[in-house]
């Protein structure tokens, strides 16, 4: 397995934040996957409208009435100090997926030369 930096608290506030998102969304089932060199959380929740998707680690961006907008810019900003990026899928009324990738992951995948 490879081994990829991350501090224990950050963790899981990132892991908190998008499990209550998921919970937000009323997913009925959350899945959390851990690969090599990566960590996903899955939900079958409402899901987010393409519209949405580029707006969402914005500062004070939400898609709730409770919510402060806060939890995804935070999950992108711990993400990236740990040198690796969040990306998410999601379809409206499906659910959505986010993925964290460290680069140990991007080189594992990239082809050699």
């Amino acid at each position: 397995p490879t081994e990829v930096s991350a501090r224990r608290d950050e963790v899981k506030e990132v892991l908190g934040n998008l499990l209550e998102n998921a919970r937000n969304a009323e997913a009925r089932t959350i899945r959390i996957r851990v690969g090599d060199a990566t960590m996903a959380v899955e939900d079958d929740g409402h899901g987010l409208p393409a519209e949405d998707l580029p707006k969402i680690f914005e500062p004070r961006f939400s898609t709730t009435t409770s919510g402060s907008g806060l939890g995804l810019a935070i999950v992108r900003r711990l993400v990236e100090g740990w040198g690796a990026r969040v990306e998410v899928e999601s379809v409206a009324g499906r659910g959505t997926t986010v993925e964290i990738r460290w680069r140990a992951a991007e080189l594992a995948a990239s082809p050699s030369s």
